[in-house]
């Protein structure tokens, strides 16, 4: 995992977008894999700009969400479907059938699992995925635990999780969530991952302990090859 530490969150986010930039012009069909919530929306705000003034093909490319909170409808705005909307499908232009994504409502867990599954099998691994780092520590909803599941799959949220700030700006308790596994993660080609905000501080001192433990998702990243950490050093 390669370092960056920036001033500030508007040169963390502009780095950020260079790496974006250069995954879709190298390879115009990538399949990104979107995080949500504050740490990449000036990142997400940036690409849409760049792209659309350098004129950049958007035609081919593809998105997966990287997880969504359980049953809350699409249209809710705590909700990750309703983010992935606003900040990449709508300004992208792209399309529905070049992109996947977690039903919130669906009851049968090991059903969605399987559909997404497939469906991430079907377009060849993920090309580029974007990640933050939770303040427990997680990925997705990868939550901190004694062990992990690699897989996709239905988890339940830490009380810390069920704080974030998506779901209290919005008045919406939930206690589930889908999320793409480690495996699928670590299978990806980048891995792009952005730390800021408040209340980080203790995870990313472990993160950078170089050690692989369950009780941190995020050091898993050790093991893959081609990470880039950008930080926001305004906030360590």
């Amino acid at each position: 995992m390669k370092f960056y530490r920036t001033e500030n969150y508007e040169t963390m986010s502009k780095k950020a977008c260079s790496i974006l930039i250069d995954c879709l012009v190298q390879k115009p069909d990538s399949l990104f894999c979107i995080a949500t919530g504050n740490s990449p929306t000036g990142s997400y705000q940036l690409f849409a700009k760049e792209v659309k003034e350098r004129g950049i093909d958007t035609s081919k490319m593809r998105i997966i969400k990287l997880d969504e909170w359980c049953g809350l409808k699409k249209d809710n705005p705590a909700t990750c479907e309703y983010y992935v909307k606003k900040h990449i499908l709508d300004p992208l232009a792209v399309e529905d059938h070049r992109y996947i994504s977690f039903n919130s409502m669906e009851k049968n867990s090991e059903y969605e699992c399987d559909r997404i599954s497939s469906l991430l099998k079907k377009n060849g691994g993920i090309d580029c995925c974007i990640l933050g780092l939770g303040r427990n520590g997680h990925l997705g909803l990868n939550e901190p635990s004694s062990e992990l599941n690699p897989f996709i799959h239905k988890t339940a949220l830490e009380p810390k999780t069920q704080t974030h700030t998506m779901l209290t700006l919005n008045n919406q308790s939930v206690s589930e969530g889908y999320t793409i596994g480690l495996k699928d993660i670590l299978n990806s080609k980048k891995i792009l991952m952005l730390v800021t905000g408040s209340g980080k501080n203790e995870a990313y001192n472990i993160l950078q302990r170089q050690i692989i433990t369950p009780a941190q998702p995020a050091n898993y990243l050790w093991l893959h090859d081609n990470t880039d950490c950008i930080v926001d050093n305004s906030y360590f």
